[in-house]
């Protein structure tokens, strides 16, 4: 057990020693004026946001669709159908709706100047209203638009008036 005592005081005065000496060598160390590293320009890592506006691209490719539509729209020939194929209803979409629909619209908004549609007994007749403007914008007669008569100064009406 001798043995064991002596190594231990011979250890710890060697670590005491060296301590020392690193607090010295500590102590009288001075950073120099400029570092090797300091002096070399390490590239700078550009960090990009990339912020995706779903709304801007799904927009553009909205547009780039339509294009393309639009052009192979244009290089299509424009077919008509044949007599056989045509039906009542394609017969009432080109031929009376763009006439009526216009009307009616018309009548609905003299019919809200009027109040006509709160107060049931109206001097504002709808039924004529259509029937005055279908008959000034008849495309057959292009020159009734120009006189745009009064329903009770179309000569028809006034003939079915002197009858009863």
């Amino acid at each position: 057990m001798a043995g064991k005592g002596t190594d231990r005081k011979g250890k710890s005065k060697e670590i005491k020693s060296a301590v020392n000496e690193l607090e010295e060598n500590l102590t009288t160390f001075t950073l120099p004026d400029s570092l090797p590293c300091s002096e070399i320009e390490f590239p700078i890592l550009l960090k990009r946001s990339y912020n995706a506006n779903w709304a801007e691209i799904i927009e553009e490719s909205d547009k780039n669709l339509k294009s393309i539509e639009n052009y192979r729209k244009s290089k299509m020939e424009i077919l008509e159908k044949p007599p056989f194929l045509k039906t009542e209803l394609d017969y009432i979409k080109d031929k009376i709706f763009i006439y009526l629909i216009p009307a009616l619209e018309e009548t609905l908004y003299k019919a809200q100047l009027w109040n006509a549609l709160k107060i049931q007994k109206c001097f504002f007749n709808g039924i004529d209203h259509i029937v005055q403007i279908l008959w000034n914008n008849n495309p057959r007669h292009p020159e009734r638009k120009l006189d745009n008569l009064h329903l009770f100064n179309m000569p028809w009406v006034r003939l079915r008036l002197k009858e009863t």
